[in-house]
């Protein structure tokens, strides 16, 4: 029997045909698999504060990195009443998207209170009959517009010029941040010390550059962002400080400088002695600073400050200091803090109750302890020749922290003696005056009636 070439054909068809099926669906199985993807699209946020104030502004990262978003829905639901922020869908492929946002309670009628923030994103999968991954979330918010309440309860504030201050104030709301607002530096606030948990004090230092002319203010701003300021009565006494005019010579250069180590040797002694003047002082005082950021809310001091005993005044607060080579003129400085000097390796007392909250070399200081005695002020003592307490002990009043030396860049044995409020220096006279305590520091705490008495 012989086959005819036509039924050869028509026997290969259904082959050929199935052949291209199956290519066909592998085709489209490889162009439509990436889309059955189950991967969600990703909702970040930046710069988001669930409390809304007068104008809140944020951003909303969507991405996705498969199949690319489809449609972006966001809103805010506020008393019932849905208010689109973002409805946006895309064509052509999109991988990433942000949104910025601002929200204006004001501009946009919406009422103080909770609120709900929804956000829909769908992505261009297959999944779910085609309608693609769908990433929800709702975000629960606080609109709130009104400025917290803020009230002065001291009275009659009279600071010195580089010396310190209190002011008791009452914020009712909870969660602010508050403080004084002396020019442009902030005192932070302290709540804890009354029983009463709206009652604030806090412990404000006018700097020895601000004259009388500097403006007072407590200052709150809640979670929101709305913020109240409200003036007290105050005056600020205007104060000169003293020049003194230091000689440098070569015996001071070749016994201090070779304790300092640069990053780059300078071409003499003397230009060493210029940069750790300058650069490295800079440097020192922000550490200390850095150091006084943070206090504990409690008065761990009580009465005045002890001074070292028996000693003799070397140098005073803010002293302008010129200091003079071979008679010319080659650095300045002003010595924020009293050197006091008695015997050599004199025992150093705590001036006060505290927590010792730095115990270790600073720069120019030399050996250096810093107490922390609550609600924002500090001690300092440096040039130590050593150091008797740890970072977090507890220190009474008296209690011995060191002895006096002549490490740093001092010329001889003392005891460099610093007070600070919240980093800025002031001058320790005070601190060290009974009178001076009691009638701007003291006598304003205990007029509020539920403190014991200091």
């Amino acid at each position: 029997m012989v086959r005819s070439k036509s039924d050869g054909k028509s026997r290969a068809w259904p082959i050929i045909l199935m052949l291209m099926l199956a290519a066909g669906a592998v085709a489209l199985l490889i162009l439509f698999f990436p889309r059955l993807e189950g991967k969600a699209p990703v909702v970040a946020f930046s710069d988001f504060n669930p409390a809304i104030g007068t104008s809140s502004s944020f951003t909303v990262s969507v991405s996705d990195d498969k199949s690319g978003l489809r449609h972006v829905w966001m809103a805010l639901l506020v008393d019932g009443r849905e208010v689109v922020l973002a409805d946006e869908s895309y064509t052509a492929p999109v991988s990433e998207k942000d949104f910025n946002l601002t929200i204006e309670p004001g501009a946009m009628d919406l009422p103080d209170g909770p609120a709900l923030l929804r956000i829909s994103v769908t992505d261009n999968a297959a999944r779910n009959w085609l309608k693609g991954n769908l990433t929800y979330l709702e975000q629960a918010v606080t609109i709130d517009t009104r400025k917290p309440d803020v009230s002065v309860i001291s009275r009659q504030h009279y600071v010195n010029q580089g010396g310190a201050g209190l002011v008791v104030y009452r914020v009712a709301e909870p969660g602010t941040t508050h403080g004084v607002l002396v020019g442009d530096n902030f005192f932070p606030g302290h709540q804890g010390v009354f029983s009463d948990k709206t009652l604030c004090l806090a412990l404000f230092a006018v700097d020895h550059r601000q004259g009388k002319d500097t403006p007072l203010l407590v200052s709150a701003t809640d979670a929101a962002g709305n913020t109240a300021k409200t003036g007290f009565y105050y005056l600020i006494k205007p104060k000169t400080f003293p020049k003194d005019v230091l000689t440098i010579s070569d015996t001071f250069l070749n016994l201090k400088m070779p304790e300092f180590d640069l990053p780059e040797e300078p071409a003499s002694l003397l230009d060493k002695f210029v940069t750790i003047n300058s650069a490295e002082r800079k440097r020192n005082v922000e550490k200390i600073v850095s150091l006084c950021r943070t206090s504990d809310s409690a008065l761990h001091w009580k009465g005045d400050f002890i001074r070292l005993p028996n000693a003799a005044p070397r140098a005073g607060f803010a002293d302008q200091r010129e200091y003079v080579y071979n008679g010319k003129t080659v650095s300045h400085s002003v010595h924020m803090g009293i050197d006091l000097a008695s015997l050599a390796n004199a025992e150093v007392p705590a001036a006060n109750a505290g927590r010792v909250v730095f115990a270790d070399w600073i720069g120019i200081f030399g050996k250096t302890v810093v107490i922390d005695h609550g609600c924002g002020l500090f001690s300092m003592y440096s040039h130590l020749s050593t150091m008797d307490v740890t970072p977090g002990k507890m220190v009474e009043r008296g209690t011995p922290i060191g002895r006096t030396g002549m490490t740093g860049m001092a010329a001889g044995d003392h005891l460099h003696f610093g007070m600070m409020v919240h980093g800025t220096f002031v001058n320790p006279l005070e601190w060290w005056d009974a009178a001076w305590i009691t009638n701007n520091i003291t006598s304003k705490i205990e007029a509020v009636a539920d403190l014991p008495r200091l």
